[in-house]
């Protein structure tokens, strides 16, 4: 069989373009199923519930320019069977005098944590802290960067009702600072939905599929008591898909919701704070520097080279169906989380940022160890 006319275009049948358009067939069924099935994760809007009753509980360390939208745009929601925490993490930019100063108006409880031990990554500590002091049937952990509009508490207690799950995580709309953060962030759905079918990731009880997104987090709080899950992961960095696995790892399931309708999120204000929070995750997420290394080598592969054949070897017949490839690839993930299919466009560009990324975080992981807001945390490789 003719390869490059079963698709359409002439490609040579040397292994380099087999190996290409062979990743970008594999990485397009995927992404095509996953849309498929993501339509039926959309959180729908509720009529007020009563039951179950769900504390939200939000780490902040130096938050002080996201906490207090974030926290105006749920004081509304409060009330009946739900109650809201916040743990100042050691806050020095004024996160604690806001705190003290709006906090109670807004019906939300606040505390300082206690000093952290070793051994813990700050946040792991601020959730196991907050998690004992909550008194929900759920307990929903958020980022203090999200933004939420009205009635998400209500679609989301609606939704943990029916739900059969162990941990229910969401994935917000991406709202970007700029063009060069969007082109590194568009890296997240890209490699999920390229890579992993999302049933392997709820269902599958290896946890070799877990993953969660650790911006919206919710256990029944029974299990949390039981697992302990942010004391068990204390050490993880990369403590989200870490708390999935350990689901998992308990014969438990996890859910993934489609938030996009209630959640909004930015997460980095330049590209640089960009890079440093994906860095010291980008290892992690790999497993090893090695591997890390490889998938490095193949995004240069898959997504560069035909770029570069074209331009520099003219190539053209050659690339220009992995040139749509990737355009098609990028875009569709860029929709996932609601941000312009046109973004595809600008693969090359987010695939560069990656790779940059990715080379930070690998010396930063065979150094041993990251630094993240001040605080530096051991890591392997």
């Amino acid at each position: 069989m003719n390869f490059g006319r079963a698709i359409g275009i002439r490609v040579s049948l040397h292994p380099v373009w087999l190996i290409i358009y062979g990743v970008l067939a594999v990485q397009i069924g995927i992404l095509l199923y996953n849309l498929a099935y993501w339509r039926r994760r959309r959180l729908r809007a509720a009529a007020s519930v009563s039951a179950p009753t769900l504390s939200v509980l939000i780490p902040a360390r130096n938050e002080v320019e996201n906490l207090p939208a974030l926290l105006e745009s749920l004081a509304p929601q409060l009330g009946a069977g739900v109650e809201c925490w916040v743990c100042d993490d050691g806050s020095d930019d004024g996160t604690t005098e806001w705190l003290a100063q709006h906090a109670e108006s807004l019906g939300v409880r606040w505390f300082q944590s206690a000093p952290r031990p070793d051994g813990w990554v700050g946040k792991n500590w601020a959730c196991h802290q907050l998690a004992v002091r909550a008194q929900g049937d759920w307990l929903l952990f958020l980022d203090a960067d999200l933004r939420c509009e009205a009635g998400f508490l209500n679609a989301l207690r609606a939704y943990l009702q029916t739900t059969d799950a162990h941990l229910v995580s969401a994935i917000p709309a991406f709202t970007p600072a700029s063009v060069p953060v969007a082109l590194l962030k568009l890296m997240v759905p890209f490699s999920v939905f390229t890579l992993l079918p999302l049933p392997l990731a709820e269902r599958h009880p290896n946890p070799a599929f877990a993953f969660a997104n650790g911006q919206v987090l919710a256990f029944r709080r029974d299990d949390y008591l039981r697992w302990q899950p942010h004391q068990a992961v204390r050490g993880a960095v990369l403590e989200d898909v870490a708390l999935a696995a350990l689901v998992k790892r308990q014969g438990g399931t996890v859910h993934l919701l489609d938030a996009r309708a209630w959640l909004r999120v930015s997460m980095y204000p330049t590209l640089r704070a960009a890079m440093d929070g994906f860095a010291k995750n980008a290892v992690a997420i790999c497993r090893t520097a090695l591997v890390a290394v490889l998938v490095g080598v193949m995004l240069t592969l898959v997504y560069l080279y035909p770029l570069g054949a074209a331009i520099a070897l003219g190539q053209y017949a050659q690339a220009s169906g992995a040139i749509a490839g990737a355009v098609l690839v990028f875009g569709l993930s860029a929709r996932v989380v609601g941000m312009p299919l046109a973004m595809g466009l600008g693969y090359a560009g987010s695939v560069l940022i990656g790779l940059l990324t990715l080379a930070r975080s690998i010396v930063w992981y065979r150094r041993g160890w990251v630094r993240w807001k001040g605080r530096v945390y051991q890591a392997r490789s």
